[in-house]
């Protein structure tokens, strides 16, 4: 093969190549010892009390058995601590994936475990394919109006998905809003022992950690010790609930696990069927990814740690291969994990694969004690988590902010209540674009004048800044955007109208400075523009001009004659001497 190496041009390829398989090298092999390997081993074992309930349920939210759940939860972790490279990151069953999964699988035929390993190859294989062509950017295309309306929804679809588990009602599932509730109103049958078992368990779920928190304060327990009792509320509350419903009449228990351990199997199914679950499995990877992407962010910027998202797309892609084919589901990056082994300490993905190791022994030895848990625990367990999904902060900034991005958030959460999670998505991300497209094409056209207040040579808004500016025989316009083919119509009308409502002005300037690019359509209009206005006795001179704009301004021969100023305070001040008034 060495000939392919030294082919002509053959360092273009084999260049890139060696720098992609470099960046998958682990960041924190860099001064990992002794100390660090500890502090992964004490965060793994804090972990494990979060990880084992929350495998389960959400495990039981996406329409599997809890060793689904148990098996992500095992395998998931440890190929994430070989490839990926943020330290805090914990990786398994989470809700928004399992909703997903339970989609897919309550519309598509087939044994759940197949659709689920498929949905976790199938998504696992664009991850990868999306990290070896570097095209994580893409995503960046989902903007975050988008993403706060769709997870607000999915909290509402999670919640309704579990009331029948919370509530003893045997309901068929649905993947919308309007579905859920008419599948259990039509079930009916509500089992009043179930009901009140699940009641408890919220009121658990939601009052246990400041009970532990209290007991810390009480115990004089800080640090991981601190930490470990407040997260151990959830495991409490589950082991309580379980040894009342001993004592309660008809009450449903968890799916003892079928196998102990995860065994290699590819799924076996019919090429219709593999065809018919990529589009899901492209929703699965996109959401998994985004949100993934966000947490690892966020966490390793508390560290002042750079996050390569084409490293982390291969990692989550090859864990969620790993899980296909190992009796698994689809695992994605979980923020309250994640921030737990960030509070405890961990140095390093190694944490989240300790704490997987911990759930070996416990689908191993664990089936008879597992098979005792009911299965409103772990419902009331999922609603309980839905709230971190619905983030009010957020949405209530971006209300304040923008109200076009508010409608995107509106839209996105209408439409993923009531079409489903996939075209929810769709919605969202296709309402985000238009929105910024929106945007561009109303570009503002702003008259300007200098600021008397300050004497410093800053032009600003006569309208907004309540600038007074004389006009006189100098008329300064700005424009607010990239002038491209779908705003230079807008731009055109906007600086027709204010030089028609100034028959006074004999020199207009152009103010440049928010003008980044100009494509050949703009270009075309600015031509089209001199020459109107020319047409009018006016002279046009362009000012504050970006480097590349006036190279492509210069080299056109219609503008070539057009004064180019490094200021407006320049153009204004020779135009002036220029052009007195009266």
């Amino acid at each position: 093969m060495s000939w392919l190496i030294d082919a002509p041009g053959a360092a273009a390829y084999v260049c890139p190549m060696q720098e992609f398989i470099r960046s998958l090298r682990p960041g924190w092999l860099g001064g990992y010892d002794a100390r660090a390997a500890g502090q992964d081993v004490l965060a793994g074992a804090v972990l494990c009390v979060l990880l084992i309930p929350q495998a389960m349920a959400y495990a039981q939210l996406a329409g599997l058995p809890p060793a689904a759940g148990l098996f992500t939860a095992m395998i998931a972790p440890v190929v994430y601590a070989l490839l990926g490279r943020s330290a805090a990151v914990s990786m398994g069953p989470v809700a928004l994936a399992s909703l997903l999964v339970a989609d897919a699988i309550g519309s598509h035929d087939g044994p759940a475990a197949t659709v689920a390993a498929i949905l976790a190859l199938q998504s696992g294989g664009f991850l990868i394919l999306l990290s070896l062509f570097r095209m994580g950017r893409l995503v960046n295309f989902i903007s975050e109006p988008a993403l706060l309306g769709f997870t607000a929804a999915a909290a509402f679809l999670i919640g309704t998905s579990q009331l029948s588990g919370l509530t003893g009602v045997d309901a068929a599932r649905s993947g919308t809003l309007q579905g859920g509730i008419m599948a259990l109103w039509e079930a009916g049958g509500l089992h009043l022992p179930t009901l009140c078992l699940g009641l408890a368990a919220l009121g658990g779920f939601f009052l246990g950690e400041p009970l532990m928190r209290r007991a810390a304060l009480l115990l004089r327990l800080t640090g991981t010790a601190r930490l470990a009792l407040m997260k151990s509320a959830q495991l409490v509350v589950i082991v309580l609930v379980s040894a009342a419903a001993l004592w309660l009449p008809d009450v449903t228990m968890v799916e003892a696990p079928q196998s102990a351990v995860p065994a290699l199997n590819l799924p076996r199914a019919t090429p219709a069927v593999w065809i018919g679950l990529l589009l899901p499995s492209l929703t699965v990877a996109i959401v998994v990814f985004v949100t993934g992407i966000a947490v690892a962010k966020s966490l390793s910027s508390r560290r002042r740690q750079a996050v390569n998202s084409n490293a982390e797309a291969f990692a989550i892609g090859a864990a969620n291969l790993t899980v296909g084919v190992s009796g698994g589901y689809v695992a994605g990056v979980s923020l309250s994990r994640s921030a737990l082994v960030h509070d405890v300490g961990a140095r390093s993905p190694l944490s989240s694969a300790m704490a997987a190791l911990i759930v070996l022994p416990v689908a191993a030895f664990g089936g008879a004690l597992l098979a005792k848990m009911p299965v409103v625990a772990l419902s009331a367990l999922v609603i309980s988590a839905i709230a971190g999904l619905i983030k009010i902060k957020e949405i209530r900034g971006v209300v304040a902010h923008s109200r076009l991005e508010a409608m995107v958030i509106a839209a996105t959460f209408l439409a993923t209540l009531l079409l489903g999670v996939q075209w929810g998505l769709l919605a969202g991300a296709t309402a985000g674009v238009f929105a910024l497209l929106w945007a561009s094409s109303l570009p503002r056209i702003t008259r300007e004048g200098p600021d008397q207040a300050q004497d410093n040579g800053v032009f600003r808004s006569v309208a907004r800044d309540a600038v007074d500016a004389d006009t006189g025989p100098v008329l300064v316009l700005r424009i607010d955007r990239p002038l491209f083919f779908g705003n230079v119509g807008y731009a055109e009308e906007q600086v027709t109208r204010i030089v028609s409502e100034h028959p006074q002005a004999r020199c207009l300037i152009l103010d440049m400075r928010a003008v980044t690019d100009v494509d050949a359509t703009g270009l075309r209009m600015l031509t089209r523009l001199l020459d109107n206005i020319e047409e009018k006795d006016l002279k046009v001179a362009f000012a504050a001009l970006q480097r590349p704009v006036q190279e492509a301004l210069s080299a056109h021969e219609a503008m070539a004659h057009c004064a180019h100023y490094e200021t407006v305070e320049d153009a204004n001040a020779e135009l002036q001497a220029a052009y007195p008034a009266g």
